[in-house]
């Protein structure tokens, strides 16, 4: 395995390099924009990239790939671009074999019947663990994948989350997400806190602390995914003084919208926060990803009263979603809600000492 681990991770060096990336960065239609000039906390302007997984052969693809929707947000005058979750999956589509593999496993997973799964639970085919081959590819796509964003927040002058990608440290795997301002430089990194049961299995590593940023735009966080299916991670953002929480997400699972409330809509309801969601898509080794990005708000800032600024008309395909949202009422009726920030310390004492 050690052999094959070298020599994928050789392949790969190969394919995805700085300057392969810079060279073809240079040639793109890239205007730096106005988005940032004059910022002005009622109309910050964001977009949440809802995309479908699109394996691709080189390095080049990738970038227009992701180049579409930044220039689109950028067009549009977003301030604030998102990713979402394990934003590199296009990039598996250049190890050798992986369209033949992708293909038989998807094609299984699809045959399976309603029936079939509801009776058998998860059906998915079983797979080998991936760490080797993540171990193999993640220095060169990270490399990667920060040259590619910081090189577009610079170019068109807007802050953009990169979604979230695989980091090594001390030997363990991480999820990660990073967030570039305006000129190319990187802001923050974040990795998750909260692994799936998936996530578990391959031995992932977890982080122990989260930041926020604070920002021309507002009071930025970006935990990932799992995060938010746990109400402490909101808690402590809105304590640390947040404005925007950033969530990218990826859920291999067939969409329901009532399971997809156990993520980012309460979060938002219960500590007065902003929150910003990033789906990925569609199908890769027989695992069906789905989900609706939207931009998120305390029911009273929402126009029907449903706490959704703005939400994709679906749960899968590539959909921009754009909204303005306004940080400075935001803080008003936070500071006027009733039981905003309402404690029992006695409560949480026993609480934590219970569980963890």
């Amino acid at each position: 395995m050690k052999i094959l681990q070298k020599i994928l991770h050789r392949w790969v060096s190969k394919k995805i390099t700085l300057q392969k990336i810079e060279k073809y960065c240079l040639q793109l239609s890239v205007i730096r924009s106005k988005n940032l000039e004059n910022i002005n906390l009622e109309k910050i302007k964001v977009s949440c990239v809802q995309r479908t997984i699109t394996p691709v052969q080189c390095i080049e693809e990738f970038i227009d790939l992701l180049h579409s929707f930044i220039k689109q947000a950028a067009e549009d005058g977003s301030q604030l671009v998102i990713f979402p979750e394990y934003n590199f999956f296009d990039l598996l589509g250049m190890i050798p074999g992986f369209k033949l593999i992708n293909r038989y496993l998807t094609r299984k997973a699809r045959s399976l019947t309603t029936t079939q799964t509801a009776q058998e639970g998860d059906t998915r085919p079983e797979m080998a663990s991936p760490v080797w081959v993540f171990k193999a590819i993640t220095d060169s796509i990270e490399r990667g994948m920060e040259a590619i964003f910081a090189y577009f927040a610079q170019g068109y002058g807007i802050y953009i989350y990169t979604g979230s990608y695989l980091t090594i440290q001390d030997s363990d795997i991480y999820n990660v997400g990073a967030l570039y301002g305006p000129e190319g430089e990187q802001i923050g990194k974040q990795k998750k806190l909260h692994l799936t049961k998936l996530e578990s299995s391959f031995a992932m590593g977890r982080g122990d602390e989260i930041r926020v940023y604070d920002l021309p735009i507002g009071k930025i966080s970006f935990p990932i995914c799992m995060d938010a299916t746990y109400f402490e991670t909101f808690r402590i953002l809105s304590e640390m003084g947040a404005d925007i929480v950033i969530l990218p997400i990826a859920n291999p699972e067939e969409y329901n919208p009532w399971k997809a409330l156990k993520g980012i809509w309460p979060r938002v309801q219960e500590s007065y926060i902003l929150g910003l969601k990033s789906s990925l898509n569609g199908w890769l080794v027989g695992m069906h990803y789905t989900g609706r990005s939207g931009i998120f708000a305390p029911i009273s800032l929402t126009p029907n009263k449903d706490g959704i600024l703005k939400i994709a008309c679906d749960c899968e395909g590539n959909h921009l979603v754009t909204e303005e949202v306004n940080i400075v009422q935001l803080r008003e009726i936070r500071l006027q809600a009733e039981y905003f920030g309402d404690r029992n310390f006695e409560f949480e004492r026993d609480y934590v000492n219970r569980v963890y």
